[in-house]
């Protein structure tokens, strides 16, 4: 079992390092926006409107609606999916990149930017809980939190189980931060056609799930159904 849980884990360590390439490779490509996440676009909004900008309200109200329709969409996908929404995600994903790889001959920074607020929700739920642990794979507010915290207990109660936690934590953020660093030196020589490398991270994770869905088929005893 516990073999299982530590391949699941690998699992969401490879998913956080496509949210961290969709991190970086908007920050780098497309008007620095956070792809990823609403609060510090929304956060500029208001600001802007503050200020009497309003260059950029356009598209953020967009953006707004584009991220709840990532959502809406996989609420709605779950209550009809015969797969695992981790499939969806990754199939949604794929198409995502493909959109955005495309999107360079549109030559319009806003737009390319929405296949990847579109999908960041949908793998931001289809990936939130590995080991036990409820984490973000697409930001990581929550993750330095849990990581900060846990850490913090370990070492006034020298607990084995809070340190594998707060292991987990710091390996979330490391593996999200390696994505965005893969975005950040690709884009160096690739520009906006850096997207393309975010199908090897979503690639791993992919092969990281077949071993793990692999491994907790093996462990199923004789006879007994598999979701």
């Amino acid at each position: 079992m516990e073999r299982i849980v530590k391949k699941q884990m690998l699992v969401h360590y490879c998913a956080s390092s496509i949210g961290g390439f969709w991190g970086g490779y908007t920050i780098v490509n497309h008007t620095e926006i956070f792809g990823n996440a609403q609060t510090g676009n929304l956060l500029k909004m208001v600001l802007d409107l503050t200020h009497g900008d309003l260059s950029f309200l356009g598209f953020m109200i967009i953006s707004f609606f584009v991220y709840c329709g990532g959502n809406v969409f996989y609420v709605l996908v779950r209550r009809k999916a015969r797969i695992s929404m981790k499939i969806v995600s990754m199939i949604c994903s794929a198409a995502a990149i493909a959109v955005v790889g495309a999107l360079p001959f549109v030559r319009n920074d806003y737009i390319a930017c929405y296949p990847i607020i579109f999908v960041a929700p949908i793998q931001w739920n289809a990936f939130k809980i590995a080991g036990g642990n409820s984490s973000s794979t697409i930001f990581s507010s929550n993750n330095v939190r849990q990581a900060a915290m846990l850490t913090t207990n370990f070492f006034l109660n020298r607990d084995r189980q809070t340190l594998e936690k707060a292991r987990f934590y710091w390996l979330t953020l490391l593996s999200f931060h390696l994505g965005a660093a893969f975005a950040g030196v690709t884009s160096l020589f690739f520009g906006v056609y850096a997207i393309w490398f975010c199908y090897a991270p979503l690639l791993l994770t992919a092969f990281m799930y077949y071993l793990y869905i692999s491994s907790k088929r093996s462990a199923e005893p004789t006879g007994s159904p598999r979701n």
